[in-house]
């Protein structure tokens, strides 16, 4: 064990003997109660850090900005009694991350407006003292699955091998990692580098961003798909359940005229050629909405 991190310079507390007949030796177990233990061990400075990680997921950016670095070299946490109150709370009802999630969502702090105030911003412009909600961009992931999801094509199935087939309709996690044949959408958006550790990914805006959301193969099928599940009653119906699926609300009446005048546009210079005007008209909308800020932006 790491001696800064042992209170007490005995390690008995910690061993864990396995039975005699067991398959392992027991280092695990010994490792994992000296890790967690609070009072002698490093378990103070694990709920800090268990914290810090949940905080940055939810915010962009932890209470410790260098989320892998809690020494001297890092930065110093910009709340540091926030920071201590989190982890006692965190250890007082053991150790149940959900809760915690839970805790931090339903915060006055994370349910703010992400509105900008010149004056504010002028004596705080990096928000550290979280004074508005910062933009935050779902992970290449997400993004993905996202797509799939809205479209009705993701495969919900879980555990099982994973793939280097770009057109899988599963989860991005099951991603095989192999360096010489990465996703290039997943690279396109910040996919990190998979053999250092990495505390925080960049995130990056760049044009070939949009140019995948309006011209890749992947992104047309699956517009195809989902406009397959908006209602074809009417413009208007279509639009309202292209809004309400892809951002779980309705649109706006100003947004509802742009895009019924959009599908009625893309019918026209989709008229005399193969296939179904109207029905490729609305499979420009969903792309369209893939590629809106809203889609991929946490509000």
């Amino acid at each position: 064990f790491m001696q800064v991190l042992m209170r007490q310079p005995d390690e008995a507390k910690w061993q864990w003997q396995a039975p005699k007949d067991a398959r392992f030796t027991g280092k695990r177990r010994a490792f994992s109660n000296w890790i967690t233990d609070v009072d002698n061990g490093a378990g103070a400075l694990l709920a800090r850090v268990i914290v810090n990680r949940l905080w940055q997921h939810h915010f962009g950016r932890g209470l410790v900005a260098t989320p892998n670095d809690f020494g001297v070299s890092g930065e110093r946490p910009s709340h540091p009694e926030l920071l201590e109150w989190l982890a006692s709370d965190l250890v007082q009802h053991g150790w149940k991350l959900k809760r915690l999630h839970r805790l931090i969502m339903t915060s006055s702090v994370w349910m703010q407006s992400g509105d900008s105030d010149e004056a504010r911003a002028q004596l705080d412009r990096e928000n550290t003292l979280l004074w508005r909600r910062s933009p935050m961009r779902l992970e290449a992931e997400a993004i993905r699955d996202s797509m799939l999801s809205v479209s009705g094509l993701l495969d919900p199935q879980q555990f099982g091998p994973g793939t280097l087939d770009q057109n899988m309709r599963r989860r991005s996690i099951y991603f095989f990692i192999k360096r010489s044949q990465l996703i290039p959408m997943m690279m396109l958006f910040d996919w990190p580098e998979h053999l250092v550790s990495i505390g925080q990914r960049p995130v990056t805006t760049i044009a070939p961003q949009a140019l995948m959301f309006m011209n890749s193969p992947q992104s047309r099928q699956w517009a195809t798909a989902f406009a397959a599940r908006l209602p074809a009653t009417s413009p208007a119906d279509s639009v309202q359940g292209a809004w309400r699926i892809a951002f779980g609300r309705q649109p706006a009446a100003a947004e509802m005229q742009a895009a019924l005048m959009f599908l009625k546009n893309q019918e026209n210079q989709h008229s005399g050629r193969p296939g179904n005007p109207q029905q490729q008209a609305l499979t420009d909308l969903c792309q369209t909405l893939f590629s809106m800020n809203e889609f991929i932006y946490c509000e």
